[in-house]
């Protein structure tokens, strides 16, 4: 599906524009080197789901490659939403190195560009349960960047989802060094051993809000959880399993690498995706963005 940006608006560099015609220079290095970071947030029913751990996050990734935080970017957020009309959206704000010449030194680029944009943007994975591959490309943490930081670049990524689409699944997972399992291309993974929840620990995987909430949940649910290595045999002789994360939501998993879980539709999926459609609606967790 071709997407439209007609009657969205976009914050660009101090400025709110028409989402058709924002723009950054070819000389960004953002654009030429993906030297930037970013988050992915999810408003609902006018909502902003858990603003302040994304904000957290965002900060955190941008102090680790040296980049300075945008003040006022809730702000920002609220005003893009509400000029875009929009309830429900996904929210994306980035900091990127900003204008400089040819080379990687960061001292080129005096200011760094700062793009907020939202958009409709329904469950990519869709919510029937999904078949997963194992895919040969390494997840680049912790050697090569520390997790936790949600850069601009996701080649490794494209390249797992290449491998799975041409094969006939729906994402890949991906091992870390270690040949243990990190995470998908896109969203973090739960596996049900038995009475025991089980995720992958946060070595090679970005420490998700979604996957962070899924742990709440599951406390208050009185379901048991690890976090350890999963080797990727595991993955085969699941009781069940979902992958989660603010661009997926929670989606059952319904084979690894051609092999059936025992309950692609296990009852505490149901549970979760339950109690994640009530978090994401309760005053607690959500900053109202439609009023004012």
């Amino acid at each position: 599906m071709t997407f439209d940006p007609s009657g969205l608006t976009a914050y660009v560099n101090g400025e709110f524009v028409d989402a058709t015609q924002a723009s950054v220079s070819i000389f960004d290095h953002g654009f030429l080197y993906g030297d930037g970071v970013f988050e992915g947030m999810r408003v609902f029913d006018g909502g902003l789901f858990r603003a302040e751990l994304h904000l957290k996050r965002l900060e955190r990734s941008s102090r680790t490659i040296g980049l300075p935080m945008q003040d006022g970017l809730l702000e920002i957020i609220g005003e893009v939403v509400r000029r875009s009309g929009l309830t429900d959206a996904h929210v994306r704000p980035i900091i990127a190195r900003g204008f400089g010449g040819p080379g990687i030194d960061p001292r080129l680029c005096p200011e760094p560009t700062v793009i907020v944009s939202a958009y409709p943007f329904p469950p990519f994975l869709g919510s029937d349960p999904i078949r997963l591959m194992t895919s040969p490309v390494v997840r680049k943490a912790p050697r090569s960047l520390g997790a936790h930081v949600k850069s601009l670049n996701y080649l490794d990524a494209i390249v797992a989802k290449q491998q799975a689409v041409e094969l006939g699944a729906h994402d890949a997972v991906m091992l870390d060094h270690l040949g243990a399992v990190a995470e998908c291309t896109g969203a973090n993974l739960f596996v049900i051993d038995g009475e025991t929840l089980v995720t992958p620990t946060t070595r090679a995987a970005l420490p998700g809000i979604t996957r962070r909430t899924v742990l709440e949940m599951a406390a208050e649910l009185g379901i048991e959880t690890a976090e350890r290595d999963i080797w990727p045999a595991e993955l085969h002789c699941a009781d069940g399993a979902f992958v989660c994360g603010s661009g997926a939501g929670i989606v059952p998993i319904g084979s690894f690498d051609g092999r059936p879980v025992v309950q692609p539709e296990h009852p505490w999926i149901g549970k979760f995706q339950e109690a994640y459609r009530a978090r994401a609606r309760s005053v607690e967790y959500r900053t109202e963005l439609l009023q004012g």
